[in-house]
């Protein structure tokens, strides 16, 4: 079908209307016919259709275009419909005469001249219209000369009963007319019983849907036409230019099932600008600018005329298709609103936006955007507003963005001291997503610290870096040197003395001395908000005295109750472990995702790999091995292991006693090949990392290599001071590589002496397996009755793991014993466990029994990118749509699908729905 042709959807009324002004016209006299629209409505294609009608009636059709450009030419529009084939040899040459340079030049001041040339030309029109019926065309007739204006009101006035049809194309958004030119016509026209006035709206919805049906050949979808009037809102223009750049991204492979944004589209925006006013223009580049309709009653003032004329523009830039409700539909069209301006317009534009909206009152953000984009970087209060919006976008989670203006504000800050100052603000906000770029930092500040720049809470988050990367020898250079800055009258800031208290924590072999030293000058000041100090506190009495309730209610309401931020994350990651160690393991969980998700909104992907380390140990300690290796994969895929520092030992802990315990021995092998930095054995972590090594090799049969791992877990926990908590079992593992040694006499004192230390309150699923290691030292026909409450003790414990190793030994000796009956029922019981499950049978392990582990793998295992992706393609999205509408190519999204199916271990969009 023909282009002009569906054009002329939703037009039938307006082209009844024009067939009978022509019928009238041929009966009863001059009709004159105005088509009123903005750009893109389709006024040029109607009025071609049209004419192209009466044409093939017999009818004589002159036609016309004005342009801005042209306006001021003498008899330009006339000139246009009186060229061409149109009268005879004799009135041709007569018509031409009239239309000679010199005689207009006359006119322009002799009066007799004048209406020699009006009323020549206008009894030339009038001659042929005695002939047939004559239909006068002018599109864009608002920027008519002055002497064409002049001609036609003169040839209206004296055509009477001439079978004469005026069509005259206006323009809506054209709004500062030249007084001189169409306001005359207008005021002729108007007050004449003869004119009638079409207004041309957009294509409806339904409108947009027959379009494209016609230009698509049948196979444009309900939601393809929906997703097309969203970003064109009928305009006709708009809309044949998406559709050929959608076309055009199939390559010829059949129609398009998905929309796309090109050169085409672009440049129909622009040609749509280039038919607007100048003050339309310039209220466009003010909306792309400011962005949010609630700043718009500012937009008077920024593009500097009348409210009601920025509101007439508005109104035009709305019926074009380029504005809705107040905004561009499409940022594609900011961009091209602000192309149409030079850089230096759009500098000034930005600059006087900064102006304005700090004088309303604006949020930091909004003002330090404006001032990057106004290039202003020399004004005195540059670096402030940078820093300010970095700040707030801090807080509302854009991170990138943080980073982006606190990198122009370092740049652009040449005092030292707030400099540094930045730089620090830098590492807190790098820290979210960009641990190696954050941690490159750290040699400027630590200099910076030790010489006496960089202080106070600006300190915090580079100590804490400095400890979490293993620069021991630097943090404690930096503490002495903040530590003697502290009046000796005053008392400490909490976040020193919260810092203090951490690194007590993570190191204390070296900081245990200095953690004592720390109260020296009196009781720090605590505001109420300093949550992330009573939280450590909690987690120290809890961690070297045990978990009470009364502690642990504390916990959750830091969990639910505080933001998580730089200052709250650390105490809020040890407050998880305070539950783990509890054996809270579901409450944990649930808070652990809260919290992941928490990240996935801040776009923090350091973070949401410190609890992502979190989860894959509360799976572990459920038994969900498959789950534990995913999330600490997933851990570790966010933060490569060179980058961890001592943390590192978390995920690999975890990642490792997974893998062994499923008897996936090569892979556990390069687990622990992965090189890690020797000050991590400095820290708790790195004693749960020996301990992970030893089960490594009592499982692979090398328990006497085991038992120097297990043997300097216990002499640093006391050398530290730590014997007594009982956070890290060791003395369980010993008994493990004793029984595997065969000394069961060994195996059996350390298993009793760990079921002492631990007594008969908590710690399930230690005591647990304790009871089934300690079973295996004793005679076989004693085994069964330790057995059975080792099995009651880990069924509550939620350990499947453990629990179907405990089930395995009492099936083992009730086989040995020749009891079938009760090893058939253990059987029956072990096999529910795994139908439970839903699990998958692993490689068996030496000594262990033949148990089933969860396939089901975990969400928290997929990047951002790949669970964007994922939630698109589980709404039913095509590739091709999840690309467009991330901003993505074809080929990305395909390749995060195929991760992420791999990850789920799902094999189809219908079963990625179902998993999500």
């Amino acid at each position: 079908m023909r282009d002009g042709v569906s054009c002329m959807i939703e037009r039938e009324s307006e082209l009844a209307e024009l067939a009978a002004a022509f019928a009238e016209s041929a009966a009863g006299g001059v009709r004159v016919v105005v088509l009123q629209g903005v750009v893109g409505t389709g006024k040029t294609a109607l009025a071609e259709e049209f004419g192209s009608r009466t044409r093939e009636s017999g009818a004589r059709l002159l036609r016309a275009s004005g342009a801005p450009t042209e306006c001021s030419l003498s008899l330009g529009i006339v000139r246009q419909l009186l060229a061409g084939e149109v009268f005879d040899r004799d009135r041709v040459a007569m018509v031409r005469g009239l239309l000679d340079h010199q005689l207009l030049a006359d006119a322009e001041c002799d009066g007799v001249s004048r209406s020699r040339v009006l009323d020549g030309l206008a009894t030339a029109v009038l001659e042929l219209a005695e002939q047939s019926s004559v239909v006068i065309a002018i599109d864009d007739a608002q920027y008519l000369d002055a002497f064409s204006q002049d001609w036609l009101i003169y040839l209206i006035r004296r055509a009477g009963l001439a079978r004469i049809l005026i069509v005259l194309g206006w323009r809506d958004e054209d709004i500062d007319m030249s007084p001189s030119n169409s306001q005359l016509l207008c005021a002729e026209l108007h007050q004449q019983v003869y004119l009638r006035r079409l207004l041309l709206a957009p294509l409806s919805p339904s409108g947009v849907a027959e379009l494209m049906t016609e230009r698509l050949l049948g196979s444009g979808s309900t939601e393809l036409a929906a997703e097309a009037y969203q970003f064109t809102g009928g305009n006709l223009l708009l809309l044949h230019a998406l559709l050929e750049d959608s076309r055009a991204a199939t390559r010829g492979d059949g129609p398009p099932t998905e929309l796309h944004t090109g050169p085409e589209f672009e440049r129909a925006v622009q040609l749509v600008l280039r038919r607007c006013d100048p003050v339309t223009l310039r209220v466009a580049g003010a909306i792309s600018v400011i962005g949010e309709p609630s700043r718009f009653a500012y937009l008077d003032r920024l593009v500097g005329v009348a409210s009601d004329r920025v509101a007439v523009a508005m109104q035009v830039l709305t019926r074009t298709g380029l504005v809705e409700v107040g905004r561009m539909r499409h940022p594609i069209m900011a961009g091209a609103v602000l192309n149409a301006f030079s850089a230096a317009d759009r500098s000034e534009l930005s600059r006087r936006a900064v102006d304005l909206l700090k004088a309303c009152g604006a949020d930091s953000l909004t003002i330090a955007e404006h001032f990057v984009a106004s290039g202003r970087l020399d004004d005195p209060s540059a670096v402030l507003n940078l820093v300010e919006g970095a700040q707030q976008a801090l807080k509302e989670g854009h991170s990138r963005r943080a980073t982006e203006l606190l990198r122009l504000a370092y740049q652009v800050e040449t005092d030292g001291r707030r400099r540094v100052e930045i730089l620090a603000l830098l590492l807190r906000a790098e820290w979210r997503d960009d641990l190696r770029a954050s941690v490159g930092h750290l040699p400027e500040l630590t200099e910076a610290m030790l010489s006496g720049r960089l202080q106070g809470r600006h300190a915090t988050m580079p100590i804490i870096m400095l400890l979490l990367q293993g620069r021991v020898e630097d943090a404690c250079s930096v503490l002495s040197r903040l530590a003697a800055d502290v009046p000796p009258d005053s008392r400490p800031s909490w976040e020193f003395e919260m810092v203090r208290m951490w690194l007590a924590d993570l190191y204390p072999g070296i900081f245990r001395r200095v953690a004592g030293e720390s109260r020296t000058n009196g009781t720090p000041i605590v505001p109420p908000g300093a949550i992330g100090y009573r939280l450590l506190e909690h987690f120290q009495s809890s961690h070297h005295q045990g978990a009470t309730a009364e502690r642990l209610v504390q916990a959750d309401e830091a969990l639910w109750q505080q933001p998580l931020t730089e200052v709250n994350l650390l105490p809020l990651i040890l407050a998880l472990h305070t539950m783990v160690y509890a054996e809270r393991l579901e409450e944990a969980e649930q808070r652990c995702r809260e919290l992941i998700q928490t990240c996935l909104d801040l776009q923090a992907p350091t973070w949401r790999a410190l609890f992502c380390t979190i989860a894959a140990d509360i799976a572990l300690r459920r038994g969900s091995l498959s789950v534990a290796v995913s999330r600490a994969t997933a851990a570790l895929e966010l933060i490569p292991v060179a980058e961890w520092g001592v943390l590192a030992a978390e995920p690999l802990s975890t990642l490792l006693t997974a893998q062994t315990l499923q008897g996936k021995h090569d892979e556990a092998a390069r687990t622990l090949a992965l090189r890690v930095t020797d000050v991590m054995f400095e820290t708790p972590f790195g004693l749960s990392y020996l301990l992970a090594r030893g089960r490594h090799y009592v499982e692979r049969g090398l328990a006497q290599v085991a038992l120097d791992d297990f043997q300097a877990v216990a002499d640093l926990l006391d050398q530290w001071g730590m014997a007594q908590t009982e956070t890290l079992p060791w003395r369980m593992e010993m008994a493990a590589a004793h029984l595997q040694l065969g000394d069961h006499e060994t195996a059996a004192r350390y298993a009793r002496e760990q079921l002492r230390r631990i007594g008969t309150d908590g710690h399930l699923r230690v005591r647990g397996r304790t009871m089934r290691l300690l079973a295996a030292t004793r005679e076989l026909h004693l085994r069964p009755p330790m057995l059975c409450e080792a099995v009651d003790v880990l069924h509550r414990s939620g350990d499947k793991f453990e629990l179907a190793s405990a089930l395995a030994a009492l099936h083992d000796a009730y086989t040995q014993l020749g009891d079938a009956g009760r090893a058939r029922s253990v059987a029956r019981k072990t096999n529910s466990i795994r139908q439970a499950c839903f699990a998958e049978q692993p490689a068996r392990r030496v000594g262990a029994p033949d148990v089933l582990e969860e396939t089901e793998a975990d969400l928290l295992a997929l990047s951002d990118a790949e669970r964007r992706v994922a939630k698109a393609a589980a709404k039913g999205l095509t590739n091709r749509e999840i690309a467009g509408k991330l901003y993505l190519t074809t080929s990305t999204v395909e390749q995060h699908l195929t991760r992420t199916y791999r990850k789920l271990g799902v094999s189809s969009r219908v079963q990625l729905q179902s998993r999500l």
